[in-house]
């Protein structure tokens, strides 16, 4: 993870191709499961950090929005390593209180609508005025790429499937497009990218292989 290869984009240096062996799979459910593991356990330091004599409504604020938003990248992850075993089929989900599928398309909804939130807004045009020159135009060009690319993840994420792996291939597929667009943002630098993103990127694409794989069956 830590690799820089010269000018070789990121969907590049993570493509699915890279991972067809099962030594760099269990390497890389490895990797994601330590990085898990992290998320989860910074949780309780990061109040600590911020906690002083008295944590105003603002920082409190701001403590749970990252709180919120960790705990769903952690469920997205825990979801998509789950589906690297096993892809559930629907005679397994049954009447079961909780469905896997449905759940892990709350989750991707809520990720492709942190878009629209200022603050997520805010970085993105940062990033943006940032270079000199950025594809896609400039700050406003990209306000209604925003809009335009949430509209249309949330069609997608709405979409009715015949079956859980239709729909979870489906859910995997926004997220491959979310993360590329992220990639897009911090110019397909690798130490300007979230590791969590290039997680997300790389479990999506090969989960949805996966579900493919199960559908032709």
């Amino acid at each position: 993870m830590t690799a820089w290869r010269g000018q070789m984009k990121i969907d590049q240096i993570f493509a699915m191709e890279n991972f067809s062996k099962p030594k760099r799979i269990d390497w890389l459910k490895q990797e994601a499961n330590h990085y898990l593991k992290k998320m989860e356990a910074s949780q309780g330091d990061l109040l600590a950090e911020r906690s002083g004599p008295v944590l105003s409504a603002a920082n409190l604020e701001q403590f749970f929005r990252h709180k919120e938003r960790s705990e769903k990248i952690c469920q997205i992850l825990q979801y998509l390593l789950s589906f690297m075993t096993h892809v559930p089929e629907n005679d397994e989900i049954g009447d079961k209180p909780v469905n896997p599928a449905e759940q892990f398309r709350e989750f991707v909804r809520y990720e492709a609508d942190l878009l629209l939130e200022e603050d997520v807004k805010n970085a993105i045009f940062q990033e943006t005025n940032h270079k000199e020159q950025f594809d896609g135009g400039n700050v406003w060009d990209y306000q209604e790429r925003i809009i335009s690319m949430n509209n249309e993840l949330q069609k997608q994420v709405a979409q009715g499937k015949n079956n859980a792996a239709a729909t979870i291939a489906s859910l995997c597929q926004v997220l491959e497009q979310l993360c590329r667009f992220w990639f897009e943002v911090r110019r397909h630098d690798i130490r300007r990218t979230r590791r969590g993103d290039i997680f997300l990127y790389t479990l999506a694409r090969i989960v949805q292989s996966r579900c493919r794989q199960t559908e032709k069956l």
